[in-house]
Order: structure tokens, then sequence, then C-alpha cells
């Protein structure tokens, strides 16, 4: 994380004992935190702008947590017996949110936005207690082609290949937005040059993609994410989930919508300002509804 940020490192346990490493900016018995779930090909670096924006601009009277997630940066990685799932995925966000004081909003980015779906979900009542959701440049399903298939995505020679996803749709998703030419990534997913370190991240990709193609914002899904406030914010320029995708997610759970002009699939790491207004916004939803019991700010 950025240097300048006090951050105190803890470990979460997995209930099937993977350790789950996470950081937290700010006080853990702040009255509010913020909890990040980072997508595909990153790990919890990714959200430093936007944590460190934010921050600076609350004085850090919030709590920030950030983790990665399993097979991810310092993570555990997941049992290779034991096939992968979005449930399991969830189960570790869960046991996140159990690391958490006070009023809790969630901020997932891209494919992380299919495990909030699945938390939602499996998880109604402990949804309804979050004072708000953030997603970005989300979508309600999958939004690339099988590995099977042979359609190429925009970028030139890019194709769903099955042992270079982890560099080339990984460049694809984190490109810097361009209105003329392919672009160049804005962030790019650790490439170790130690052989055992590659072929974890080679394994992690594959784990991951047995997963997220098959996932669908279900009917069950979407009643528990109208019950929460949520925001679907995303990149006028994102190649990746386009806007009209984003905004279909957004009319489906009753979502607060916005697209941010000249931003890309890399929203909350290269424009953390305006990434941080509907966190703000959510924030503010949570200040009210604690006015309204009878608390004290």
């Amino acid at each position: 994380m950025n240097s300048s940020l006090d951050t105190r490192s803890f470990s979460v346990s997995a209930r099937d004992g993977v350790r789950l490493w996470a950081q937290r900016v700010g006080s853990a018995w702040a009255p509010a935190s913020v909890v990040y779930v980072h997508g595909m090909f990153t790990d919890a670096r990714y959200w430093t702008p936007l944590v460190g924006h934010l921050n600076h601009h609350l004085d850090g009277g919030i709590a920030q947590i950030f983790y990665d997630q399993r097979g991810h940066g310092r993570s555990g990685c997941h049992p290779p017996k034991t096939p992968l799932s979005l449930n399991v995925l969830a189960d570790d966000l869960n046991c996140v949110l159990g690391h958490v004081h006070g009023a809790v909003v969630v901020a997932a980015h891209s494919m992380a936005a299919l495990l909030i779906h699945e938390w939602a979900a499996h998880n109604p009542r402990r949804a309804r207690e979050l004072s708000g959701i953030v997603l970005f440049n989300a979508c309600a399903d999958f939004p690339y082609l099988p590995a099977t298939s042979h359609e190429s995505l925009r970028a030139p020679k890019q194709r769903l290949r099955k042992y270079t996803l982890s560099e080339e749709l990984g460049d694809y998703l984190y490109a810097t937005p361009s209105r003329g030419s392919w672009p160049q990534p804005s962030w790019r997913f650790p490439r170790r040059s130690h052989r055992r370190n590659r072929a974890r991240i080679g394994k992690v990709t594959q784990a991951e993609l047995s997963v997220y193609p098959h996932a669908v914002l279900t009917t069950e899904a979407a009643i528990a994410l109208r019950a929460i406030p949520t925001w679907v914010v995303t990149g006028e320029l994102d190649p990746v989930v386009t806007p009209s995708r984003s905004q279909h997610l957004a009319e489906r759970i009753w979502a607060d919508y916005d697209t941010i002009p000249g931003a890309g699939h890399s929203l909350p790491h290269t424009n953390p300002r305006h990434a941080s207004e509907p966190i703000l916004a959510a924030l503010d939803v949570a200040y009210r509804a604690h006015r309204h019991d009878g608390g004290h700010p």
C-alpha cells in the first residue's frame, strides 16, 4: 500500500482454514467502515489511490479495510483438490466483515460485483445491515465469451486463450481509456519472475474463470440488493463492461447510476475523486440513519 498511509495488517481465517491477508487504515473502532473487494487479476493494492483520497478527505475519521482474495497477493491459496466457487469467495467476505465495526459500506470492482450478488443472495439478513454498496464497472453477468470461443476481444490479437489469460485479459481489463488507438495498461497484475509464482497466478486465473463465467444476477440476489442503498458507477470509455451493461444492472437492483466521462474500466484506480463520491453518499446515508435512530455522530 501507499507508504504515506498509516496501515495496520491483520489476518483473517476463512472457514476452510485459508489465511486472508488484510489491511486497515483508520481506527478499528471507527463509527463507520468501508470494505473493499478487488476484482480479477488484481489484489488489495488496487484500492490504494481511492483509500488514500478518502483517508485524506475525511481526515482518517473512518476505517477502510482491503484484503487480498484467496490466491491473490499475500493471501493463502485455495485447497487444490477443492473446486473454487462464488459461495466460497462470498464466505471469505463474510469472515472479513466479522472484523469490521460500526456502519459498513462495501465497495467492489468489476467481477467482484458478481461475488457481492452471491453474498447478498445467501446472506440477506446481514446484507440488510449494510449502510450501502458501491459497485464500480459492474454488470449482471460475466461480460466475456467462454475460453472455448473463437471470438476475439476488441484489442488486436487479444483472445480468451487458455494459458495467456493472466497476461492478455489482465491487460485488457485494466487498460487506460483511449478514444483512438488501443491503450496501455494502467494496472498490471504482478508479473513475478519466479516460475512457481507465475504458475500460482495461472492456477488462480483458471480457478476464477471456472467460476465467474457461470455467474448471473439471480432473482434472489436482485431482491436482496434492492433492500440496500446501492450505487453503480462506471466509466464512459469502459471497453470491458460497457455503460449500458452497468445501467442494466442498476435498473435491476434499483441502484443509483452514474457514468464518469473519460474514465475506463479501472475507474476506482484512475479516478479516485469521482470514485469517492458514491462512497461518501453511502456514508452520509449511514450518518442520517444513525441520527434518526437516536445516535450521536
